[in-house]
C-alpha cells in the first residue's frame, strides 16, 4: 500500500547551477552527496513530507545495466507546482533569480491563481507557483 510521495527525481545537467537556482527561488538544499562509484551528484529539497532530488550524472562514468535504465528514462515529468502564500510577491523573487513567465501568466489556475515560468530559465525544469 502506498503512503505517501517520498521524493521527486529529476536529472539536471548543470548540478551547481541547479541548486543555486532552486535555492534562489526559496528551496533550502539539506543534503548533497555525491557517489563517485555511480559517477553521480545528488542533492535533496525538503519541500512538505516530500523531497525534490537533483541527480547528476558524470559523462565520464560508464553505464552498467542499472544506469541504463535510470540514465535513459524517456518519460518526463510535466512541472512542479509549488503552493505560495503571495503570488505576486513569489513572482518577483523567481524573476529576481533569473525565472521568466510563461506569456499570459499569472491566470486563473484549476484551484486558485497561478504562474508558469519557461522551463529554460529554471535549469530545464517547467514551474508552475500557485496561490490558492
Amino acid at each position: 500500500m502506498l503512503k505517501k510521495m517520498r521524493h521527486i527525481g529529476i536529472i539536471v545537467e548543470n548540478f551547481e547551477r541547479a541548486v543555486k537556482k532552486f535555492e534562489g527561488f526559496g528551496l533550502k538544499c539539506s543534503e548533497v552527496m555525491e557517489r563517485k562509484e555511480d559517477g553521480m551528484k545528488i542533492a535533496f529539497f525538503p519541500i512538505g513530507d516530500t523531497l525534490i532530488e537533483f541527480l547528476h550524472f558524470s559523462p565520464d562514468k560508464g553505464w552498467d545495466p542499472f544506469h541504463t535504465v535510470v540514465r535513459s528514462q524517456k518519460g518526463a515529468i510535466n512541472h512542479l507546482c509549488f503552493e505560495v502564500d503571495d503570488l505576486e510577491a513569489s513572482i518577483r523573487d523567481f524573476e529576481e533569480n533569473g525565472a521568466k513567465l510563461v506569456e499570459g501568466s499569472p491566470r486563473a489556475g484549476a484551484h486558485g491563481r497561478v504562474a508558469f515560468f519557461h522551463p529554460e530559465t529554471t535549469d530545464g525544469i517547467l514551474i508552475e507557483i500557485c496561490e490558492v
